[in-house]
């Protein structure tokens, strides 16, 4: 791979993907909604496009080079709070992707990737289950944008891998995710409140992630669909106790404090097998190394903050 788009290049896992692009000599064009998106965690001397969403066709114009080696299409609206339950703007996600799709055909690229969530398990049985969790709405347009594209993609005959993700932590999270609301709980020297939380999981670290993603661009990929995971999942419950643990200062966690949402997980739909048998993807470091990093990165952001009098 040497050349790559990536949209929602200003996001999350946005950002961290094209550090890591950079980092292995991949060209890359950074799409953003326009001129006041916020672009500060980007890299200098990156190429940057402004396009909103509804107009992702005009990319086809501004770009003319035509030798692009894959599409990321990471642009998604509503991954977190109340957004997650708005049908209307996921709806529009849905179709925003599909047209990406179609952009990265007519730019001539070579494979098209897309992210979508662990959530999607529980959306393919959603018909015969009781769920109360209206954020399944999120999951359940993942779902939909992943089967939409798969048909799309093979009647273009375009390359298609849809990447699916957990929980991904670590950096500047703000997505409000069950790490990012716990520590931000701890730092305000309050206790985060959970359900029994035994439930299976898999936290994935952001840079690992990022890596995963790339692999995928990189390598001659043999399936439709991968999970990016850390290949050791747990009980969510043995995660926040070891949270609590790292992060001391009596910390506490409220574990059985909240009723159960009804959504029931898989220990098998963590199952990195195929990714790591196709792209030879390792996580680099355990839970608690990676956790004891980003508390003490948020430590010294806080810090910095204080001092500033912010």
């Amino acid at each position: 791979m040497k050349k790559a788009i990536v949209t929602g290049a200003n996001g999350y896992i946005g950002s961290a993907l094209i550090k890591e692009l950079l980092k292995n000599n991949v060209e890359v064009i950074a799409v953003v909604r326009n001129k006041d998106s916020k672009i500060n965690n980007l890299p200098e001397n990156l190429k940057i496009l402004h396009v909103e969403q509804n107009s992702i066709s005009s990319l086809i114009d501004l770009v003319p080079d035509k030798d692009i080696d894959v599409f990321y299409h990471l642009a998604w609206d509503g991954t977190s709070g109340n957004d997650r339950a708005n049908y209307k703007l996921q709806l529009l996600n849905i179709q925003y992707a599909c047209d990406s799709a179609i952009v990265a055909k007519k730019l001539n690229c070579k494979k098209f990737i897309c992210t979508g969530t662990i959530t999607e398990k529980i959306a393919e049985n959603i018909l015969n289950i009781d769920v109360n969790a209206v954020n399944t709405i999120y999951g359940i347009a993942k779902h939909t944008t992943h089967c939409l594209l798969e048909i799309l993609c093979k009647n273009l005959e375009l390359p298609f891998v849809w990447a699916r993700l957990s929980n991904i932590y670590g950096g500047n999270n703000l997505t409000g995710n069950i790490i990012s609301y716990t520590l931000k709980e701890l730092q305000q020297g309050q206790k985060p409140s959970f359900s029994k939380a035994e439930q299976p999981y898999d936290l994935m670290y952001i840079n690992d992630a990022a890596n995963a993603l790339y692999l995928i661009g990189k390598d001659d990929t043999k399936e439709a669909c991968y999970f990016i995971g850390s290949g050791s999942p747990r009980i969510l419950k043995d995660y926040l106790l070891s949270i609590k643990d790292i992060y001391g200062n009596n910390a506490e966690v409220g574990l059985g404090e909240k009723p159960e949402d009804g959504l029931k997980y898989d220990l098998d739909w963590f199952d990195t097998t195929d990714l790591e048998r196709d792209t030879g993807f390792t996580a680099k470091n355990t839970f608690e190394q990676n956790i004891q990093e980003t508390i003490l990165g948020l430590r010294k952001v806080q810090m910095s903050a204080s001092a500033k009098g912010v």
